[in-house]
């Protein structure tokens, strides 16, 4: 498989990686490259993407920086999570920054076993000394995002898919939370696909810039 042999160039990431960071890096791409066609290969949790890259099953990924891997990687920057609550969920308001150990007693919306965002919840709130209390779990960022929003309870989430108008409340974990993020490569690039490389790591923000502007530096 090869985006210069075939025409094609098959993406290999994340679910949540997908709405955060893609998008800006193809619109920068095809601006030189739009006869040629991109196939999103997306996947649920980073071991499988890891596996799918093995497998030759996309010509690049973009995801959370893998340990040992043999091939070309570049890195993008690290990705940073976020708290999301509805308007009226009664979250503390007036600051950007908040221990999870105070909102031990609130509703959570918890991923599935096979989302690798369940790991990043699961974690934060043992690291905070509880198991959190769930509502409601799906598998994918946006929805859980879209969840928090209507008020079924707290969701943590990548920032980068924040859109800019959302209108419920965001807090910064304290301490806080982050994915290095890279694309990788399992042989060294043919043009196409090493245009699509630099693309990821020149026209995209890992962290958007109204979030930067909404919560500040960490």
């Amino acid at each position: 498989m090869s985006g210069l042999a075939t025409g094609e160039l098959h993406i290999g990431t994340l679910y949540s990686i997908s709405v955060g960071v893609v998008p800006a890096a193809l619109l920068a791409w095809r601006r030189h490259y739009a006869e040629v066609q991109a196939h999103l290969v997306e996947f649920r949790h980073t071991d499988d993407l890891v596996a799918a890259m093995e497998a030759g099953q996309a010509d690049l990924a973009v995801g959370p920086t893998p340990g040992g891997w043999e091939g070309p990687v570049r890195e993008i920057g690290a990705e940073e999570f976020v708290i999301a609550a509805s308007a009226t969920s009664g979250v503390p308001t007036g600051r950007k920054n908040i221990s999870l150990a105070e909102l031990s007693e609130y509703d959570w919306i918890h991923f599935t076993a096979h989302s690798g965002l369940s790991h990043f919840l699961e974690q934060a709130c043992s690291a905070a000394g509880f198991q959190p209390r769930v509502s409601v779990r799906t598998e994918q960022g946006p929805s859980a995002l879209s969840l928090a929003r209507a008020g079924l309870g707290l969701a943590l989430v990548p920032s980068n898919i924040v859109p800019p108008h959302f209108d419920g409340i965001l807090l910064r974990p304290d301490p806080p939370i982050y994915r290095p993020l890279s694309v990788y490569t399992r042989v060294r690039a043919d043009p196409i696909t090493a245009a699509f490389v630099d693309a990821v790591a020149d026209a995209t923000a890992v962290t958007p810039p109204h979030m930067v502007q909404l919560l500040g530096s960490a």
